[in-house]
């Protein structure tokens, strides 16, 4: 049964994977956050600017490290109820050592795409910045939650994101390309209190690593590029 239901997603007829109500649930909760991280931006824009110490990292490190399994764990409940295993998300696992290979190969080039965009926004947009929300780590502790962040959003954003709501959209919508458009908008909107920019920009990642998943039939070299680049930006600020 599960065979059938991969191959189907791969043929074009994809099914639902969880319940309407499960999708709806979590897409409340983005909305939720969207709106929440909005309003706190705004508000802090709006205060005089302060000498009051940053605030500490690592319990920020923590929640979102949290935030993302949360949300998998979210998914992994949704799916099951429809008889699908996350594995069959993600692809299955490497068959043999080739394929490690390729989607080794195919994740640094999607990184170094993504390393090409981001070069490119700074160059175009040089006067148009963006408030930097990415706290850098100062001590080796932080340095390794900040890690601990980059591989869980690779692993467990490519499964909500590409995996979860890509094959969702496409079953409600019949359309592959409209999944993909679809599961870029959600994961890139919740990022609209960094600006407009920011949000096109994190729409057009999502793109990309829809393609790519819905290319492979896997989510393995968008995790491992996913995850790549956040550590990237985390430790080395590229």
């Amino acid at each position: 049964m599960r065979e059938n239901q991969q191959a189907d997603s791969h043929s074009g007829n994809c099914s639902l994977i969880a319940p309407i109500w499960h999708m709806v649930t979590l897409l409340g909760v983005f909305a939720a956050l969207t709106i929440l991280g909005w309003y706190a931006q705004r508000s802090f824009r709006a205060r005089p600017p302060s000498p009051s110490p940053a605030s500490p990292l690592v319990p920020l490190q923590i929640q979102a490290i949290i935030f993302e399994w949360a949300a998998l764990a979210w998914v992994c409940f949704g799916v099951r109820r429809k008889g699908v295993r996350v594995r069959e998300l993600i692809g299955g696992r490497w068959p043999d050592p080739k394929s490690v290979f390729v989607d080794a190969l195919l994740g640094g080039a999607i990184w170094a795409i993504w390393i090409a965009i981001n070069r490119a926004q700074n160059f175009l947009f040089a006067d148009s910045h963006s408030p930097d929300t990415i706290p850098y780590p100062s001590n080796l502790l932080e340095s390794f939650l900040a890690i601990g962040v980059a591989v869980s959003a690779g692993v467990c954003e490519e499964i909500v994101f590409r995996g979860y709501f890509q094959r969702q959209f496409w079953a409600l919508t019949g359309s592959a390309g409209v999944a993909v458009l679809l599961q870029a908008v959600v994961f890139g909107v919740p990022h609209v209190y960094q600006g407009t920019r920011l949000v096109a920009t994190t729409c057009l990642y999502g793109i990309l690593f829809g393609v790519l998943a819905l290319w492979r039939h896997s989510l393995r070299p968008g995790i491992l590029a996913h995850s790549w680049s956040d550590i990237a930006a985390r430790l080395l600020r590229t």
